[in-house]
């Protein structure tokens, strides 16, 4: 006994010393600076010498102007609007790949994810070029086909630019939805399938009423994961509007990039951050609780 209890302690302790480096860089990359940002959103700090605490006052400020909200308002909802999108999308590809034969849904599959590998500043360039109101694609394509009325400056139009941001965030985001939908599809017992089918039942009621709860786990995990990477909008929006036309599709990040390196106010830029990490938060805990399932085990 007291052998075994020896040996229990020394797998422990090598597991606590092969987990060290990782905690290491978590604690460098994560917990420090969060706890950094926090601090820094009390004070008023110019990135030199000056330091001051002002209490809540950045955060007064920061609720007040209109900048910071419309900003707040676009992050929540390009990061909303994209992940409920991909992710019925996403859902319903998976049920449509998962009918293929093999080798086409590998194809299928392969296609639908390249863009969720694909660096986001090329992708930004690669739709501003198809938004481009002269020699874009989709303007020519809409004159080619007599909508030449349709065709228009996307990017720089009030009313295009948000929706134009988000359906590129919803073909970037599709693929990661489709491909973990897909693979819990996979873990499913085929005899499910056959048995439903011999009392009648067609694919579309036995994708709603055995998939869809079997796999709301995931379609959970896929919801949480997009909208981490749907809230990490910077790069995207700045490639595509930098926050134009004026400020109407200014996200948080850039505001908060704006805010810290051109006025030199380091503490409200944090303070802005830490209401972003906040309202992302909240967003995550109720997509889990409306997404919360069951799990199964078959």
């Amino acid at each position: 006994m007291t052998a075994l209890s020896s040996q229990r302690k020394k797998m422990i302790g090598t597991g606590i010393l092969f987990m060290l480096p990782a905690l290491a860089f978590i604690a460098f990359a994560i917990f420090i600076p969060t706890i950094w940002n926090v601090v820094l959103s009390f004070q008023e700090w110019d990135g030199f010498l000056h330091r001051e605490w002002v209490g809540f006052h950045n955060y007064k400020e920061a609720l007040l102007e209109e900048n910071v909200r419309k900003s707040l308002f676009n992050s929540i909802y390009l990061a909303v609007a994209m992940t409920f999108a991909a992710l019925v999308i996403g859902t319903g590809l998976a049920g449509f790949i998962y009918r293929l034969g093999r080798r086409e849904g590998a194809i299928c599959r392969l296609i639908l994810f390249m863009p969720v590998m694909l660096p986001v500043a090329i992708i930004g360039l690669l739709f501003t070029f198809m938004y481009n109101p002269e020699m874009g694609l989709i303007n020519q394509l809409l004159r080619t086909i007599g909508l030449g009325s349709w065709a228009q400056a996307w990017l720089e139009n009030p009313d295009t630019v948000l929706l134009s941001i988000i359906i590129v965030g919803i073909w970037r985001l599709t693929g990661l939805t489709m491909m973990l939908v897909f693979a819990a599809m996979q873990n499913i017992p085929v005899s499910l399938f056959e048995s439903s089918k011999l009392e009648g039942a067609s694919y579309a009621r036995q994708f709603f009423s055995i998939v869809l709860p079997l796999i709301k786990p995931i379609v959970q995990l896929s919801a949480i994961f997009t909208l981490v990477l749907a809230f990490k909008s910077y790069d995207l929006v700045f490639v595509m509007t930098e926050g134009g036309p004026g400020i109407l599709s200014r996200t948080i990040p850039l505001q908060m990039i704006d805010t810290a390196f051109t006025y030199s106010e380091f503490g409200y830029s944090a303070a802005m951050g830490f209401l972003l990490t906040i309202a992302v938060m909240l967003i995550i805990l109720i997509t889990s609780r409306i997404l919360r399932g069951t799990s199964y085990e078959y």
